[in-house]
């Protein structure tokens, strides 16, 4: 049964549902794209990050959840609990209790810095 924030993808007589609200994190693959649910739980579908993205975009909800960064990630913001230039990561927690890191360029990093920022109010 699909929901408001399922996105179906369909290629050589296979269908992929996608829970855009369980998304962690897509990781670009060449030509395929893994599918993080948790730390551990993941699949594969076999199209590219830049096709993914484009029919994520038709979601208004996830649009402003999943967010691109650089040429090889997806991330949901929601799941992210730290980000840091120095190591050059990102910190994403699971609804599972796991935590992954992703290595991610500076200047990428200072972009997500400053969109998490705008988006979240100032407690100090």
């Amino acid at each position: 049964m699909t929901t408001p924030s399922t996105l179906c993808l369909s290629a050589h007589d296979e269908l992929y549902i996608i829970d855009l609200s369980r998304v962690l994190y897509l990781q670009a693959d060449d030509h395929y794209t893994h599918i993080y649910y948790t730390a551990d739980t993941h699949f594969m579908v076999p199209f590219g990050l830049g096709a993914v993205e484009a029919q994520i975009a038709a979601f208004s909800d996830a649009k402003s959840s999943l967010i691109r960064l650089g040429r090889k990630y997806i991330v949901n913001i929601r799941n992210i609990f730290r980000i840091s230039t120095i190591k050059e990561s990102i910190y994403l927690a699971d609804s599972q209790g796991g935590t992954v890191d992703l290595h991610i360029a500076k200047p990428v990093l200072r972009s997500l810095m400053d969109l998490v920022r705008s988006q979240t109010s100032k407690i100090l």
